[in-house]
């Protein structure tokens, strides 16, 4: 089955585990629903307090507000990727009974948890377009910011089935998960501006893909333009990683049920 038929050929099933996903997640909360609300707002609040007011980071040609909004632009991707990246790893030795089911396919069990999370981070996404919309950033560019969302779907599906995969024959990368998860925090511009990075260390910077997807929906929502360039080279990581990815796990998947 190739890369795109597991997904076209098994949406029902996938939309039926992701919905189920969903309502796990909301039904089992006092607050329910709320949450979805509350969690990226809650991160927002933290980052806010800490460098607006504590560490008072000030930029020369940005308002205070403006810079709470850049934020807020780089922090809800970043959270969705993170959700994805941390339940995705570990999402095949979670569910082993699935492993020895010959007739649900693994990739599946992956694209699941990944879609869960950017479901549910995209009333997150809907809330920053809101605030940007309330700034007064009203441009035609907002018509690619599904586009972009998207793409960082498609990217992330294809480095969390690497990753998942890897987790059988690895169990270490369970624990190690968290600890890439906050290095690729600090190392992403959420509460800082590509503009701000030194020269010399820009070139790190690019090799970071949620540097990269940060960066356009910035411009996508807040500046009114859509630079084709950046768009291309998140096009190529999304495909790349995407298909990366699926031939990676299928390669190993045979050899999943000896060893979960």
């Amino acid at each position: 089955m190739s890369a795109l038929a597991v997904i076209v050929n098994n949406r029902h099933l996938l939309r039926a585990t992701v919905a189920q996903g969903l309502k796990a997640r909301t039904t089992a909360n006092v607050l329910g629903a709320v949450w979805l609300i509350l969690y990226p707002l809650l991160f927002l609040t933290l980052y806010t307090l800490v460098f607006v007011h504590i560490l008072q980071v000030r930029l020369p040609d940005m308002s205070t507000s403006a810079y709470v909004l850049t934020i807020f632009c780089g922090l809800v991707p970043f959270l969705a990727f993170s959700e994805a990246f941390g339940l995705g790893t570990v999402s095949l030795i979670s569910n082993r009974g699935l492993l020895r089911n010959t007739m649900f396919p693994v990739e599946l069990v992956v694209a699941k948890e990944v879609l869960v999370a950017h479901a549910s981070m995209a009333v997150g996404l809907v809330i920053v377009w809101l605030a940007c919309l309330y700034a007064g950033h009203l441009y035609w560019s907002h018509l690619a910011f599904p586009v972009v969302f998207f793409l960082q779907v498609v990217m992330t599906l294809g480095l969390v089935w690497m990753t998942a995969a890897l987790t059988v024959f690895f169990r270490d990368l369970q624990q190690a998960t968290p600890i890439i998860v906050l290095i690729l925090m600090l190392i992403s511009p959420i509460a800082y501006t590509e503009e701000m990075v030194p020269q010399g260390l820009k070139s790190l910077l690019d090799l970071n893909p949620l540097a990269h997807f940060m960066s356009l929906y910035r411009s996508v929502l807040m500046e009114g333009r859509l630079p084709l360039e950046r768009l291309a080279i998140v096009f190529a990581m999304s495909l790349t990683s995407y298909f990366a990815g699926y031939a990676f796990i299928t390669r190993l998947k045979p050899l999943f049920v000896d060893h979960v």
